[in-house]
C-alpha cells in the first residue's frame, strides 16, 4: 500500500508544479531518472542491498507504481528546476536528493522496502551521485548545451 500512496502523493506534486509548456522537453528527465532507478533497485536486489515489499504490480523488482510515480515525476520535476548557474544546480541536486531521501526513509518505515546491507547513508550518496549526473544530462537536453570542455 505504501507504493499506491506514494503514486498519488507523486502525481499530486506533479500536476501542482510541472510547467507544461516545457514539458515536452522536461519529459525526457522523467524517462531518463526511471530508466536509471529501476537499474540501481535491480542491482541493490540482486546485491542483496534491500529488498521491496507489497510490490502490487511488481515490474523488475520495483512497484510499477514506484517507477511511474516517484521516480517519473521527480525526473520531470529535476529537469525543470534546472538551472545554468552551478550554485543553483548544486541547491537543485541537494534538494532533490534530501526528497528523495525522505520518500525512502517513510517507505522504509511503512514497510514497503527494508534494508538487508544497505543505510540511509549509502542511499543519499547514491542520490547525490545520480541527481548530479542527471544535472550534466539536462543541461544537454534542456539548454542544448553541454559545459564539458573539450580537449
Amino acid at each position: 500500500m505504501p507504493w499506491v500512496i506514494i503514486f498519488i502523493y507523486s502525481w499530486i506534486i506533479f500536476f501542482l508544479l510541472v510547467d507544461w509548456k516545457r514539458l515536452k522537453t522536461t519529459v525526457y528527465g522523467g524517462l531518463i531518472t526511471t530508466v536509471l532507478g529501476l537499474a540501481v533497485d535491480l542491482a541493490g536486489h540482486k546485491l542483496d542491498l534491500y529488498q521491496f515489499h507489497d510490490n502490487i504490480v511488481g515490474w523488475m523488482g520495483n512497484s510499477l507504481f514506484y517507477a511511474a510515480g516517484l521516480l517519473f515525476t521527480m525526473g520531470v520535476l529535476f529537469f525543470q528546476y534546472l538551472s545554468t548557474d552551478r550554485r543553483l544546480q548544486m541547491a537543485n541536486v541537494a534538494v532533490f536528493s534530501l526528497a528523495y531521501l525522505a520518500v525512502e526513509v517513510l517507505i522504509v518505515k511503512a514497510g514497503g522496502a527494508s534494508y538487508v546491507h544497505w543505510h540511509y547513508l549509502a542511499s543519499f550518496t547514491v542520490d547525490l551521485l545520480v541527481f548530479t549526473a542527471l544535472s550534466y544530462i539536462g543541461e544537454i537536453i534542456v539548454f542544448g548545451k553541454s559545459r564539458l570542455k573539450k580537449g
